[in-house]
C-alpha cells in the first residue's frame, strides 16, 4: 500500500473518530435524562449508571466514527481511482 494511501485514510479515520467523540460528548457534561429518576433510585446512583451508559455511548460512537471514516476515505479514493481524477 501506498504511503500517499495509507496517510489519507489515517486522516479520514481521525477526522470521523473526532467527529464520534465529539456527538457522543455532547450529552455527557447535562444528560437530557438527568432529572427523570426511577422512584427508589438514589440520585448518586441514578447519575453514575447516567454517566456510564453516555461514556459507553461515547465510545462506540467514536469506534464507529472511526470504522466508517476509514470506509468512507477507501470508498472516496476507490472512486478517484475509478474515475482517474490523479491522473
Amino acid at each position: 500500500m501506498n504511503w500517499i494511501i495509507g496517510t489519507l485514510l489515517v486522516l479520514f479515520s481521525v477526522a470521523g473518530g473526532s467527529w464520534g467523540w465529539w456527538k457522543g460528548t455532547r450529552d455527557l457534561a447535562n444528560p437530557p435524562d438527568r432529572y427523570d429518576r426511577p422512584i427508589g433510585v438514589g440520585r448518586r446512583e441514578h447519575e453514575r449508571h447516567i454517566q456510564k451508559r453516555y461514556r459507553l455511548r461515547r465510545t462506540l460512537l467514536t469506534v464507529t466514527g472511526i470504522l466508517g471514516g476509514a470506509a468512507g476515505g477507501f470508498a472516496l479514493l476507490m472512486l478517484a481511482a475509478i474515475r482517474r481524477w490523479f491522473g
